[in-house]
């Protein structure tokens, strides 16, 4: 492994352990904050308690974890050495402009932090609508974030785990984004739809 390689490779690690670490304590902070109620009915998720919804998302974080290292496989690409210098080049920007936008997300929501599911999007008791940062182009630039950082790492790698990983996460969270969207319409009304109307929905310019 050449020294330009164990470089990205160290990049990509401390990035990762950088984002999971926000996202977590995130995550983890959220719970002290009192949300909006009532909960949407059929969202099971947060109809349990705090202690097991948290047990189940690190449960589910290590599951992930443990998946990913068993599907560590090469994907079936014969590529010359100078295109697959040129991939994990171009794989490396995408995954630094995903790292940043995903964290310059997190960092603009502050406090107003929170998960949401494929069902509900609970909304904090004093939330407001927030309109500045990445949010002043795309109303997911977190999501965004996160898909370009899933494609970096698999034109780096070219393993199946960030591809498979891209899938999944492509079909969840456009599915939290239109609950996010539909929550924060039902609460900013007239508000909300001005911004909608100025903004993009997960791609900043496309769509």
């Amino acid at each position: 492994m050449s020294y330009v390689e164990t470089l990205i490779n160290w990049i990509v690690v401390a990035g990762v352990v950088i984002l999971f670490g926000v996202i977590l304590a995130s995550w983890l902070a959220s719970y002290r904050v009192s949300k909006a109620a009532p909960i949407p009915s059929g969202d099971w998720f947060f109809r349990w308690p705090a202690w097991v919804q948290i047990g189940g998302g690190l449960a589910g974080c290590l599951l992930f974890g443990y998946l990913g290292s068993l599907l560590w496989i090469p994907l079936p690409l014969d590529l010359s050495p100078p295109a697959a210098a040129l991939l994990r080049v171009v794989g490396l920007l995408f995954f630094i402009m995903g790292w940043i936008l995903a964290l310059w997300a997190r960092w603009t929501l502050g406090a107003l932090y929170g998960v949401s599911t494929g069902f509900a999007a609970p909304l904090q008791a004093e939330h407001r609508l927030i309109r500045n940062g990445p949010y002043a182009l795309v109303r997911h630039p977190m999501y965004f974030g996160y898909w370009l950082l899933l494609v970096g790492l698999t034109l780096m790698y070219r393993t199946w785990t960030p591809w498979l990983f891209f899938l999944v996460c492509l079909a969840s969270f456009y599915r939290r984004a239109r609950r996010e969207d539909d929550a924060l319409a039902e609460r900013f009304g007239e508000e909300w739809s001005a911004y909608a109307a100025r903004t993009k929905f997960i791609i900043p310019f496309v769509y």
